[in-house]
């Protein structure tokens, strides 16, 4: 059988569907899961296309692993497709080609890693991929066409929608925008209403959103905007930024891209165009802090369509796709596989992997020290242990008491649990032996009970279980009454 773009897409979704209806959520997930719950104009971290995405699966399928993260991997899986698309139309209707774009997009490092999770990274890519599609359809049409209009259109709605999902995206219009001025034939289009008529179009989508920010003294504009400033400059973490763009793609990946551009194909320029801004940002943001990995995803398709075109002009093309499939293979489904595999921690360290190993135990005297203490309640201090315990208890109210500005979404405190019983789940150090929020947010504190979450001799994370009651922040409960613990039985530390 003669593989196609359509046959390796579905192959991917399989596989990325069967890891995600397997794995347990990761932190970040339960706290998008916790948006999708009370669905908004925006959010204090992103914009708020994941949370649509995430409500669009739990629908149907509920509050689980699959439900959360089925539109997500969807989304992944739909813009490799559109990759091998754009191979297509790049090499003028090549079959194998596109097939070869579509897998290596699939199989590099950072999009296999992440394609089976519910995270912002996969809007963005969809959106960013979408929109390097239409772009390119409408370049490539005659302009004084309605067709052209409508791919103009198309590509400027598309980039509102990828600004939606992250603010990365805002640096593809950017991009393009570059296309425009620095080529011959973008200069061409812009004696015509096109172009325009593509920011109109990128701009509506956004209205809702930035008058949602309008509404909130711009707050999610303003927390994105700080990752801008910079307060000192190093090269420390300039090295790490380049491997980490050179390796994402794969080794074999990367060199076959930089190959490609000896005798670069058709539409070449608009992609390097449009990726440029992106990979500027980050080499400046690399002189002052780290970049995360997730956080180059879009450019992942840059690296692969070209890789495509530079195998298929190597002198000896067979072994050499046989070598870039094989070495991409086993680093992405190795690390994958490595980093989730049922049996060993990764680490001690609190990453993603980690964050869902050994729940059982810890979720179990959580809920034994709820119904002992008669709390009504789970109170929390940060937006990991708010999500996580959010499901993990459906049935019981999860608020956290501080870093109030993230749940503007949920709207206001619960004006019975301001003097219920509660139970204060915190993450804390070794050093620490009772609780050091409690006293600050409670008027009445119990004795604090610890908890470790293991897997075999692993320690992965230790919290504080403390019984408390009456919320002293004025923030919350502006209107404070006394209340009572209930007597608990004592426990061995």
């Amino acid at each position: 059988m003669r593989l196609s773009v359509s046959t390796i897409s579905l192959s991917f979704l399989a596989v990325h569907i069967a890891i995600a209806a397997s794995v347990p959520l990761f932190d970040d997930e339960a706290y998008y899961a916790l948006w999708a719950r009370d669905l908004a104009l925006g959010y204090y971290d992103h914009p708020p296309v994941i949370a649509y995405m995430i409500r669009m699966g739990t629908g149907p399928f509920g509050e689980t692993p699959l439900g959360i993260r089925l539109f997500p991997v969807i989304g992944f899986v739909a813009s490799g497709y559109l990759v091998g698309d754009i191979a297509r139309r790049m090499s003028c209707g090549s079959v194998g080609l596109p097939v070869l774009a579509t897998t290596l997009y699939n199989l590099s490092l950072l999009v296999f890693a992440l394609g089976s999770f519910a995270t912002p990274d996969a809007p963005s890519a969809l959106f960013w991929v979408a929109t390097l599609w239409a772009a390119i359809r409408a370049v490539n049409t005659p302009p004084d066409t309605r067709s052209a209009m409508l791919w103009w259109i198309c590509t400027g709605i598309l980039i509102g929608l990828g600004c939606l999902s992250k603010f990365t995206n805002a640096f593809l219009a950017l991009g393009l925008l570059a296309y425009l001025f620095a080529t011959r034939k973008g200069r061409g289009y812009l004696l015509t209403r096109l172009p325009y008529m593509t920011v109109v179009a990128a701009l509506l989508p956004l209205l809702p959103y930035l008058f949602w920010n309008l509404q909130h003294d711009w707050l999610g504009l303003e927390r994105q905007s700080a990752r801008l400033v910079a307060s000192g400059y190093s090269i420390r973490h300039i090295g790490e930024y380049a491997a980490l763009l050179l390796l994402a793609p794969t080794p074999l990946v990367t060199w076959s891209a930089f190959q490609a551009l000896k005798a670069p194909p058709k539409e070449s320029a608009l992609l390097i165009w449009s990726s440029a801004p992106l990979v500027f940002y980050f080499a400046y943001h690399a002189t002052h802090a780290s970049v995360q990995a997730n956080w180059i995803v879009p450019l992942q398709a840059l690296f692969v369509i070209h890789a495509a075109f530079g195998l298929a002009q190597a002198q000896s093309p067979r072994p050499w796709i046989k070598a870039t499939f094989a070495t991409a293979l086993l680093l992405s489904v190795g690390s994958v596989a490595t980093a989730f595999n049922p049996v060993t921690p990764i680490g001690a360290a609190d990453n993603p992997p980690n964050q869902t190993r050994g729940w059982s135990a810890t979720q179990d005297a959580i809920a034994e020290l709820l119904k002992e203490t008669g709390a009504r309640w789970i109170a929390t201090t940060d937006y990991a242990r708010t999500g996580s315990l959010a499901l993990r208890f459906p049935h019981v109210p999860v608020w956290s008491v501080a870093e109030l500005q993230r749940y503007g979404f949920r709207g206001n405190f619960p004006t019975e649990l301001c003097t219920a019983p509660g139970l204060l789940v915190e993450r804390v150090s070794w050093s620490e032996t009772k609780s050091q929020n409690a006293p600050r947010l409670f008027g009445t504190v119990g004795a604090t009970y610890p908890a470790i979450r293991t897997q075999g001799d692993a320690t992965l994370m230790r919290y504080h279980l403390t019984p408390v009651c009456e919320v002293i922040l004025p923030d919350l409960c502006p209107n404070l009454r006394r209340c009572r613990l209930r007597h608990h039985h004592d426990r061995p530390a």
